[in-house]
Order: C-alpha cells, then structure tokens, then sequence
C-alpha cells in the first residue's frame, strides 16, 4: 500500500462519485488517496480497522476461510463502496477479511479522529443506512440458484457486452465449483445467452434472458 500524492486525482474521485453530498465536512481536505496492489489485504478478521477507506477504483472482496479451506463470498465491492463501515463506525473488530482482487485505490481518513464527527452527521448516517440496507439486501444473493449468482456477476463485470474474467476466481466468488461453474456457462452458450469467444472470454447474446435469469427467473 502506498499513498498517492495528487490532490487533483483524490478531487476527481470525490466529484466522480459525488461523495461530498454524504458528508458535511469538507473531504477532500480530510481524506488521502491510497493505492493497493493486487492480493493486498485492506483489513482481516478479528482487527480493529485504523481508518475509514472508501473504494473509488479497482475489485475488491469481503470474505471468510470456511473448515474446508473454501473461501466464503460475504461480498464482491467493484468501487465506489464504503469498506467495513460497521467495524470501523463503532469500534468493532472486523468479521471479514478484505482483500484487493485488482490494483484498487481508495479514500482513507482516520477512524479515531472523525468516528465522533460522523456518529452525529445526519447526511453521513442517511446514507450509512441506505449503505447498510444494500448490503443487507444484496447478502441473499448467497440463498439464489449459482445460475442467478453468476447471471448477476456477469452483468456487474461485463464490459461493452463481453465477459472477461479469472473463471477460478469467478468460481469462488458465486460460491461454486470449477467444474460446475464451467457448467453453468456452457449451459448458458447453448441457450444462446452467450457465446464463448476465448478460455475466459464470452460475448453476451442475450442480455434480456441473462438479466431475467438473475432477478431469479426460470431458465427453462
């Protein structure tokens, strides 16, 4: 991890994402830019997290080891998005450990410093729960059919209707096996949704089916 010196690549974030509205101080006097690399831990298990971190670029995931060494999805994060908000908010000890997928830059300003400040800002805490209540709502994803779980991953990673992704890491991410994830996506060839185009590259034919799919409609 390193910090990135621009003022005006942290103002560009800050007026991209409109994170000014959620705050009632002024952030980009407040927060610093930092940079992680690829496989670089933001926080594990069982820590207290130092700062708040807001991720502005790059994949990031929430995830636990389970008994068999399998790792668990709590959350897939492709920016902007609050990270461990709840541990850091009230002082807890994360339940997840959180790591970088892709080169990822975040905002970071102290915990200890602005925990206070942001208990009793009313903006900030609107949109906490808002924050909250997404994550909430997007956790039952993990009860959906792997068919509906990778319908909707496509879709958040699909780039001018191409999706192009690490297939083991897919895998892990909708919570399912190589095999039968390489399964799902022939399945998905043959229905003509896509068209595989590469190893880990596919063209996305029907986008209306696929999207049905992952509001949990039948594939039949």
């Amino acid at each position: 991890m390193q910090q990135l010196h621009d003022p005006m690549l942290l103002k560009y974030y800050i007026d991209k994402y409109q994170l000014q509205n959620y705050f009632s101080f002024d952030l980009a006097a407040t927060a610093v830019l930092l940079q992680y690399e690829a496989n670089e831990m933001f926080c594990r298990a069982g820590e207290l997290v130092p700062a708040f971190l807001i991720l502005v670029d790059g994949e990031c995931i929430a995830y636990t080891i389970t008994s068999t060494d399998k790792i668990h999805c709590e959350a897939y994060y492709r920016g902007p998005n609050f990270m461990g908000l709840t541990a850091t908010l009230w002082k807890k000890p994360a339940i997840n450990d959180i790591k970088a997928i892709t080169p990822c830059k975040l905002l970071s300003f102290p915990a200890e410093r602005y925990r206070s400040i942001l208990l009793n800002d009313a903006k900030f805490l609107r949109y906490a729960v808002e924050s909250l209540a997404s994550h909430i709502r997007n956790s039952a994803a993990h009860f959906e059919p792997v068919e509906t779980r990778l319908a909707t991953f496509i879709l958040e990673t699909e780039e001018n209707q191409v999706f192009h992704y690490n297939l083991t890491l897919c895998a892990d991410l909708v919570e399912t096996s190589y095999r039968h994830l390489l399964r799902v996506l022939h399945s998905f060839c043959e229905m003509g949704i896509l068209d595989r185009t590469g190893k880990s590259s596919y063209n996305i034919i029907d986008r209306e089916q696929l999207e049905q799919i992952s509001h949990g409609q039948s594939m039949l």
